[in-house]
């Protein structure tokens, strides 16, 4: 299957973030933070997307806390999205940047199925089971 989207330049990072967050489950202030570290990667902090500049900048116009944007980022971390590079410094994780070819972006996704259909599980996704209520 193969679906095509077009999407406004100016809203491209957020689209992106918005189309992969049905596998990435990030909130929506996480996804809004991890859209602007991935524009401020492509206009010149591929480095260190760390660093103070942005922070500061993301900060201001979400108009969130310091400590708020720590915790987001926090989790953009432990969900792999950002890593640590190289020169030991916060960088997008390769997997996870967009990759222009002339003015489109491509993304593939896999699903892998796998066999784990027990009552329990079902029940532990919130699946009804057809047992009898005792």
């Amino acid at each position: 299957m193969k679906l095509q989207k077009k999407v406004n330049k100016s809203n491209f990072y957020i689209d992106f973030v918005n189309i992969l967050n049905g596998v990435l489950q990030l909130s929506g202030r996480e996804a809004e933070v991890f859209s602007h570290i991935l524009e401020f990667s492509d206009n010149g902090f591929k480095d260190n997307i760390n660093h103070k500049t942005i922070r500061t900048l993301i900060v201001k116009d979400m108009g969130i806390s310091e400590a708020n944007l720590s915790r987001y980022l926090n989790t953009l971390k432990v969900k792999g999205l950002i890593v640590k590079g190289d020169n030991n410094k916060w960088i997008i994780n390769d997997n996870i940047i967009p990759v222009f070819i002339n003015d489109s972006v491509e993304i593939n996704f896999t699903l892998n199925i796998q066999e784990d259909d027990t009552i329990e599980t079902r029940k532990i996704h919130g699946e009804y089971s057809q047992e009898k209520q005792k």
